[in-house]
């Protein structure tokens, strides 16, 4: 009951206005909180940015729970934003995971815990096609072994043999974090010597053909972003090639202006 006052109090006051919230030691205010020139991608159930950074507390907790490590805190080049959770897809992108543990840990409102209960309310951004000259299905060319050891990389439960043997190892009482990246690091050395599709067959959201497919032109293909894309950035992770970017707290029809 007290979380609850306390969050409410928060967001009231944030809803005037008020910005000088104090926590972690560290005072917000001032044109610099509202006016970052881009916003990076925050994970589930972000409230909007001067909400957001007004109501962040810099705990970490949504960083501790994320089952595939996902979420990362803000250095020095935040400004603003300083100790706040976001999420570069480039390292590891949100994988939708049920019950999204980022949103019910975080105790003060900045993520809304009314988006927990279902993965496709978590509008977080959407994505584009950004380089499609260099889509490898367009060209019908498979999915390279570097894609593999990217991920492996970017798996962070590994020990330092399965990262350097590129091997997985079946450990005693592994814990629920290391089963689903493991998982996911399976599933993509199942498509490496494949034609690539990697970012459509992967896709975390529920009816993955609602936010991403591909279609062809010319001989090959190329993916189409549709309407129910929640800007995840688990597309932009898999992608070879650095096709795919996210752009952050835009819309579908904001950014391609009509509905798939």
């Amino acid at each position: 009951m007290k979380d609850k006052k306390r969050r409410d109090f928060v967001k009231q006051m944030v809803g005037l206005g008020v910005l000088g919230v104090a926590a972690a030691g560290t005072v917000w205010g001032g044109k610099e909180l509202l006016e970052r020139e881009e916003s990076p991608l925050r994970p589930p159930g972000a409230m909007p940015e001067h909400q957001f950074l007004a109501l962040c507390i810099k705990c970490g907790q949504c960083l501790q729970v994320c089952p595939y490590d996902a979420i990362m805190l803000e250095d020095v080049n935040g400004k603003a934003g300083v100790g706040t959770a976001y999420i570069d897809p480039d390292k590891r992108g949100c994988y939708l995971c049920k019950a999204l543990p980022c949103i019910l840990a975080c105790p003060s409102g900045a993520l809304k815990h009314e988006d927990a209960d279902d993965v496709r309310k978590t509008h977080m951004g959407v994505a584009i096609i950004a380089n499609e000259n260099a889509c490898l299905a367009l060209y019908n060319k498979p999915v390279p072994e570097s894609e593999r050891d990217l991920i492996y990389d970017h798996t962070k439960v590994l020990t330092p043999a399965e990262r350097r043997e590129k091997k997985v190892y079946d450990l005693p009482n592994p814990s629920e974090k290391r089963t689903l990246q493991v998982e996911l690091l399976k599933k993509v050395e199942k498509y490496v010597g494949k034609q690539c599709t990697i970012c459509a067959d992967l896709c975390p959201y529920p009816e993955q053909s609602l936010a991403i497919g591909m279609v062809q032109k010319g001989k090959g293909y190329i993916p189409e972003i549709r309407s129910k894309c929640v800007g995840c950035g688990a597309c932009v992770e898999l992608c070879p090639t650095d096709v795919l970017k996210i752009i952050p707290r835009k819309t579908y029809d904001e950014v391609y202006g009509k509905k798939a």
